[in-house]
């Protein structure tokens, strides 16, 4: 699912938290490693200020982890050695949008 810059920095909005863990010398860190570039992107943080972004360098074997938190109280989480940065990034806007879907049946907007 591609989805224009625009949309994606909304339904960024519905993100609360993300953290992202892992070995920078672990070669399964690749995708992760990504991710946390990408969700750093300026158009974010300017879209939603409250964002926070949660980083920890392991110096473990433990598998790269990222996990979103969003304002619904839900979560996903990923074991960051088995999607790729798009298909973690599809499934968080793919949540976000049903979000944004409750927030409009309901009468409710992120902006506000």
């Amino acid at each position: 699912m591609k989805l224009a810059k625009d949309v994606t920095t909304h339904l960024f909005k519905y993100v609360k938290v993300v953290d992202i863990r892992f070995n920078p010398f672990d070669g399964r860190a690749k995708s992760v490693k990504e991710l946390l570039r990408q969700v750093q992107a300026t158009r974010y943080s300017k879209a939603n200020p409250n964002l926070k972004i949660e980083k920890q360098i392991l110096a473990t074997a433990d598998a790269p982890f990222a996990t979103f938190q969003f304002v619904d109280g839900t979560e996903r989480k990923f074991d960051a050695q088995e999607f790729q940065v798009k298909e973690m990034l599809s499934e968080v806007f793919q949540h976000a949008t049903n979000i944004d879907n409750e927030y409009e049946i309901q009468g409710k907007s992120i902006d506000e």
